[in-house]
């Protein structure tokens, strides 16, 4: 709903535009910022709304009397003209990790909102399919696709909605019936869970171009690196988003990412790989009938075998003397047994509280996996950026899957039949537009994606990612993960606190 001219008054000291889908937060306490992003996972609003609405009831402590940015004019002069110096002419660029940008990004695609969110540096909160119901008509267009084709993609994400719609409705009224409240939670919280519960079951058929809201935080050097890939994206929205985000960021700082532009570098790189990659590699046509499409959801590519010796080193010479050496350590190693290093490893975590992360010698080790998950897990393993992530362009080609909880509950054809006509639909695109054909791709078909990352991260992982209040999809990735590991390095079984438990969603 619009805001009232009052409204707009009372946020428009605090945001960089009160009409752009792209626009920065400033003069907000740092709290209240957090508050306001967090809004997004659950609210249905966008950001201008709920800062509104929370201005008005009198929840948020901003100063009392404000009406107009405060001017700091000399001051923002001379910081130009040092950051011209020393950041841009001299290259001192850590300087700008100083300034802090909190953007706003409303109204984009869960594509888009990927390629902004694989910024490692960066803080990110995004509208939840869990907790949030979508409304019909909840994509993005595509004014690329003209003629026929633009209307295949309208006609199938409508589709989509119109199935996902009609099918909430039904399922948490099933859902009623069969899931009891327990005792003692109030009717609120038992309609929420059912609300949850359904979200869940039904995510998958919100196609890749379905509107997001997400928040961004994140300092200028990180900022102006992302500013620069998304505008050598093949994809043109990601572009225009950028240039969006380039310019509410420039309302903050304007002369640390001024200078934010295209990179041929990475423009050319994919074709460039992929080229010589032809050369020694050669997989042949896409042939469904021949290949093992399903698979195996987590697939061992390569691992150290000398982890457990990698790790006790790290952790050794950290908690020793300066008169011992890593040779030392090296060779003492050599004459060690297997049960004297892993006592070693389970010292440093025998006294671990409950929010503990593992000490940081696990880093010294790797593992890589190949995952195949749906895009709608991936889309939130995706957060775990302290990783290594290589992802392949999602399609149709790796298949779906129906919610077992569905087909008990007598309503998994209408979704089975709209998840196959959207295979149909991305079809007729994937031929002369691969990359615009994502937007079409249902967030239930598969999609790989090549993980490396280290033993620390590991145990990040697959402890939140397996607890039992998670989504079946990535609980079975993060269980997978698991399996694998311990089968070449058993001693981490009883170190890595995994939930193994099968849960219905119902139950979760």
């Amino acid at each position: 709903m619009p805001l009232d001219e009052a409204a707009r008054g009372r946020i428009a000291p605090y945001v960089s535009s009160l009409s752009d889908d792209v626009f920065a937060l400033s003069g907000l306490p740092e709290e209240v910022i957090a508050v306001l992003f967090a809004y997004y996972s659950r609210s249905r609003d966008d950001l201008r709304t709920n800062l509104a609405r929370l201005l008005t009831d009198q929840e948020l402590d901003v100063g009392e009397g404000v009406t107009t940015r405060p001017s700091f004019g000399l001051a923002t002069e001379k910081a130009r003209a040092f950051h011209e110096k020393w950041v841009v002419g001299y290259g001192h660029a850590s300087v700008a990790e100083h300034a802090v940008v909190h953007l706003a990004i409303e109204n984009v695609s869960i594509v888009a909102s990927k390629v902004i969110e694989d910024l490692r540096l960066g803080s990110y909160t995004e509208k939840s399919t869990r907790y949030v119901v979508f409304d019909r008509n909840s994509f993005v267009d595509l004014p690329e696709l003209e003629g026929p084709l633009g209307q295949t993609y309208r006609a199938s994400a409508e589709r989509l909605f119109t199935t996902y719609v009609d099918l909430m409705a039904r399922v948490m009224d099933a859902l009623r019936v069969r899931v009891l409240r327990p005792p003692g939670a109030s009717e609120a919280a038992h309609a929420a869970a059912i609300r949850a519960h359904a979200c869940d079951l039904l995510r998958g058929l919100l196609p890749a171009g379905t509107r997001t809201n997400l928040g961004l935080t994140a300092n200028a050097r990180a900022l102006e690196a992302l500013l620069t890939k998304m505008l050598s994206h093949p994809l043109a929205e990601v572009r225009n988003v950028a240039t969006s985000m380039h310019a509410a960021a420039r309302t903050v700082t304007p002369t640390l990412v001024k200078y934010a532009g295209r990179s041929e570098h990475r423009s050319a790189q994919r074709s460039d790989v992929g080229d010589k990659l032809r050369s020694i590699y050669d997989p042949g046509p896409w042939d469904a009938s021949a290949t093992n499409v399903v698979g195996q959801p987590v697939r061992l590519v390569r691992h150290d075998k000398d982890a457990l010796e990698r790790i006790v080193l790290a952790l050794a010479y950290e908690s020793s003397e300066p008169n011992v050496h890593a040779r030392g350590l090296t060779e003492a190693m050599r004459h060690s047994t297997s049960r004297e290093l892993e006592d070693v490893v389970r010292a440093s975590v025998a006294r671990r509280g409950a929010h503990d992360p593992v000490p940081r010698g696990f880093e010294a080790t790797t593992m890589t996996f190949e995952l195949m998950l749906d895009y709608g897990a991936y889309r939130d393993l995706q957060r775990h950026r302290m990783l290594l992530p290589a992802t392949q362009r999602l399609t149709c080609r790796l298949g779906f899957e129906t919610p077992a909880e569905l087909a008990e509950l007598e309503l998994d054809r209408a979704y089975t039949d709209a998840m196959v006509a959207a295979c149909d639909a991305w079809e007729a695109l994937e031929s002369k537009h691969p990359q615009e054909a994502q937007y079409a791709v249902p967030l239930g078909f598969r999609i790989r994606t090549l993980w490396t990352l280290n033993l620390r991260e590991l145990f990040h992982v697959v402890e939140l990612r397996s607890a039992r209040q998670g989504h079946a999809s990535y609980r079975r990735i993060a269980q997978g993960l698991f399996r694998t590991a311990i089968a070449v390095h058993p001693w981490l079984e009883g170190l890595v606190r995994v939930d193994l438990g099968d849960y219905s969603l119902s139950r979760a």
